[in-house]
């Protein structure tokens, strides 16, 4: 595992959701899921086999050719003069290929580079998994907002019902406006116990990231609302250099690279040589044999592979150019997003928020002396929890986007530092 990857899941983990739990709570930090996931999760398990698949391969291609036992019977079973085996001639000859220096070392260079390529897949693997994990972890958390919310807002309706029976008893509003807020007493209820359903269902989904079928924590300890300093564009989009998936392109330079060096060594042909000893039956004498064999035209044979090699880096330096135009145009639309949200969520706790609780204030106690109508006492209390759902969201929202943003960066935890001073 990259150090860059376990700093993404350090800083990640502190920035937007802070640790505050003991070991024994029943809760569970987003660095515990980390842990759980990186050590439990199958999918990333069985990928790990590839890299021992890769490190084989770089084995396989140190070896040196083997040796060859050739056996050779000739001249016996005939008829006439070479019926039986009176006159056969056997050969044992011992034989190899020698191959220029550059060859072997060519083999291994492909090896190696294609083994790094499955290093910087695996780290693919693990990021993608550290931003699934977090999407997960987000939605457990806001569903506990929401169920807390959905909670308050049963409070709410059955504060206003009292409202109403109070005015009810003094005769001062008919029975409609206490039946109105039952009915919206009984609407909340409904969406508490939907909530309660979205919470289990999320909760259920988390666990199976590191492979549990049931979950087995408590609750999720992070705040939705918690945000982050922001850092500017030019500093985040800095890091994009650490994005695997146009790391992705380097190594997949790096393997092109190798195989046109390899065609080059190949470009000097492979000598076969032979050495053994010959039997003559019918003369009862032996004597020694050598043979030396070499291939023709192994450097015409070898330009496709070249030419091959050198077309595809090429093509692979146009793609990355216009993989990083694309990674960087929605890294900037992603970051725009980000200063909206925050924006957003600013506008709510500064103003929104407070200005619809003391509407509502003011609504209920002119309601009790019939200051105000049962309708706007409504609209009121509907306006504050709507206004709460928005500012729910939009604190989702900024985390999806910080997630995202870390996602095309690379976990390049470009959000600390602004913080504390860390410098990832």
């Amino acid at each position: 595992m990259s150090r860059l990857f376990i700093l993404w899941v350090v800083l990640l983990t502190t920035v937007a959701w802070p640790q505050e739990s003991e070991t024994n709570s029943p809760t569970l930090t987003l660095l515990q899921a980390a842990e759980l996931t990186l050590a439990r999760n199958p999918r990333l398990r069985s990928a790990s086999f590839g890299r021992e698949a890769a490190a084989a391969d770089l084995d396989q291609a140190a070896l040196k050719p083997q040796w060859s036992v050739d056996l050779q019977v000739e001249d016996f079973a005939g008829t006439g003069a070479v019926s039986g085996i009176e006159s056969a001639e056997t050969t044992l000859r011992l034989s190899r290929i020698f191959q220029s220096s550059g060859i072997r070392t060519g083999r291994m260079s492909v090896a190696s580079a294609l083994e790094g390529q499955v290093e910087n897949d695996l780290d693919i693997k693990r990021l993608d998994l550290m931003t699934l994990l977090a999407h997960r972890f987000l939605v457990v958390v806001r569903q506990q907002e929401l169920f807390d919310l959905a909670e308050h807002s049963v409070e709410v309706w059955k504060h206003a019902t009292q409202l109403a029976q109070t005015r009810e008893r003094a005769g001062a509003a008919p029975a409609v406006e206490r039946l109105r807020t039952e009915i919206r007493v009984a609407n909340a209820g409904l969406q508490l116990e939907d909530a309660e359903h979205e919470l289990q269902a999320a909760r259920v989904l988390l666990a199976a990231t590191w492979g549990d079928s049931a979950p087995t924590f408590g609750t999720a300890d992070a705040t939705l609302c918690s945000l982050t300093e922001l850092a500017p564009f030019d500093v985040v989009a800095a890091n994009l250099d650490r994005n695997p998936d146009l790391l992705r392109f380097a190594s997949e330079k790096r393997v092109q690279e190798a195989q046109a060096q390899l065609a080059i060594a190949r470009q000097k042909p492979d000598w076969t040589l032979s050495a053994g000893v010959r039997r003559f039956e019918l003369l009862d004498d032996q004597a020694l044999v050598f043979g030396v064999s070499v291939p023709l035209g192994s450097a015409s044979r070898a330009a496709p592979a070249l030419r091959r090699a050198k077309a595809l880096s090429q093509q692979s330096d146009f793609e990355e150019q216009d993989a990083r135009l694309g990674i960087r145009a929605t890294l900037y639309e992603l970051y725009q997003e980000l200063l909206h949200t925050r924006t957003e969520v600013e506008l709510f706790e500064k103003e929104i928020l407070p200005r619809a609780d003391m509407i509502l204030n003011d609504i209920e106690d002119g309601y009790r002396v019939g200051r105000f109508s049962h309708l706007e006492l409504v609209n009121a209390q509907a306006e504050l929890l709507a206004a709460r759902a928005a500012r729910l969201d939009a604190c989702n929202n900024h985390h999806l986007y910080l997630i995202d943003i870390e996602r095309l960066t690379g976990g390049g935890s470009i959000w600390l530092a602004p913080l504390t001073g860390v410098t990832p």
